[in-house]
C-alpha cells in the first residue's frame, strides 16, 4: 500500500484533473467527440485516485489504461479554442502540433505511471502524479476555451 504522502499527492492531482484539460464551458465545447474523452477522463481520473488510495493495484492500472486510450483518441480532434479562432493554415498546424505534443507527453507519463503502479514504486507514483499535474496546466493555459 502507498505511504500516506504518496496517495495525498496522488489524490492532490487527481481532483486538479477533474476539470476537462482541452475544453471546457458550455454551448457547442460540450457537443464534441474532444469534450465527451475529457469528461471520461475525468471520471477515470477521479477512481485513479480512489483505487490508488485504496490500494488496488489491478483498478488503477484499468484506469490507467481507460485514461490513456481517451488520450489516443483526443490526439486525432481539434480542441474547440482553435477551431473558433481564425488561424492560418500553418499557425493551425504549429498550434495542433502543439496541442498533439502536450497528448503525447501525458500519454508517455501514464505509461510509466502504470509501471510505477505495477511495481508499488511509491516514488515514482508520486513523481509521475505531480508531472501530470503540470502538464494539465500547460493544457489548460494553452488550449482551454470558455464558451
Amino acid at each position: 500500500m502507498l505511504p500516506f504522502k504518496a496517495l495525498l499527492a496522488a489524490s492532490a492531482i487527481a481532483v486538479s484533473l477533474s476539470a476537462p484539460v482541452y475544453g471546457h464551458g458550455h454551448g457547442d465545447c460540450h457537443d464534441t467527440k474532444l469534450h465527451n474523452y475529457m469528461e471520461d477522463m475525468k471520471t477515470d481520473l477521479k477512481s485513479l485516485s480512489f483505487e490508488i488510495r485504496s490500494g488496488n493495484t489491478e483498478n488503477a492500472l484499468t484506469r490507467i489504461d481507460s485514461i490513456r486510450q481517451n488520450l489516443t483518441l483526443s490526439r486525432s480532434e481539434t480542441p474547440y479554442l482553435l477551431k473558433e479562432k481564425t488561424l492560418s493554415a500553418e499557425e493551425l498546424s504549429q498550434r495542433m502540433a502543439d496541442y498533439q505534443k502536450v497528448i503525447d507527453d501525458t500519454s508517455s507519463v501514464f505509461n510509466k505511471l502504470k509501471v510505477a503502479v505495477s511495481e508499488n514504486d511509491q516514488d515514482s507514483v508520486k513523481s509521475l502524479v505531480k508531472e501530470v499535474g503540470k502538464l494539465r496546466k500547460i493544457g489548460h493555459r494553452t488550449f482551454q476555451f470558455e464558451c
